[in-house]
């Protein structure tokens, strides 16, 4: 599940689109990004995920081996607190960027490793927040550099952020956002 207000601001990226944009979900989870898609009015939805913890009808696919789509089937791809999770997320890109149309929009969301908490933590004990023991898929820590160049950053935001132990809510923004959230666009190369 995302940080508070992740799957808004998400909704808020694409809610310009034409109702039936062909949007793929990848990484559904337990379904909130497609129920806020449906309530939006958005008909054109395809969501995956690893294992179904939805409604029975997720198309089941695992990441790391690629995305089982035909190439440039879709108009945006959604990938909500997901890229953490994969071992290869280099793969992941290629595939999603061969599935989206020309022009085609990708927003992903993970956790803001760049935040002040992060960095301090990283600088005393040489790791993440999010990336320990008690988070036991978070397996892989994306930075920014890391974005293929044959995508281009049309947005980045940053929802609230919690201060650490105490999970009080706290400032957004680089510094303070719990989580970062992409809005690229696959270019035309």
């Amino acid at each position: 599940m995302a940080y508070p207000n992740t799957y808004e601001t998400v909704l808020s990226l694409i809610k310009d689109l034409p109702k039936d944009a062909v949007i793929a979900d990848l990484g559904c989870g337990k379904g909130f990004t497609v129920q806020m898609l449906k309530k939006e009015g958005f008909t054109n939805i395809t969501y995956c995920d690893i294992k179904d913890r939805y409604n029975g009808k997720v198309k089941l696919m695992d990441f790391n081996k690629g995305l089982a789509f035909k190439a440039n089937s879709f108009d945006v791809a959604l990938g909500v607190e997901i890229i953490e999770h994969l071992e290869n997320k280099y793969l992941f890109f290629r595939e999603v960027k061969r599935i989206l149309k020309p022009n085609g929009i990708f927003i992903f969301t993970t956790p803001n490793i760049g935040n002040i908490f992060n960095r301090l933590l990283y600088f005393f004990r040489g790791r993440f927040i999010e990336f320990h023991n008690n988070y036991k898929d978070h397996i892989n820590p994306f930075f920014p550099w890391q974005i293929p160049e044959y995508f281009s950053v049309e947005k980045v935001t940053y929802n609230r952020g919690f201060i650490p132990i105490i999970r009080m809510p706290f400032l957004n923004g680089k510094l303070f956002g719990q989580c970062v959230i992409y809005k690229c666009r696959v270019k035309d190369i």
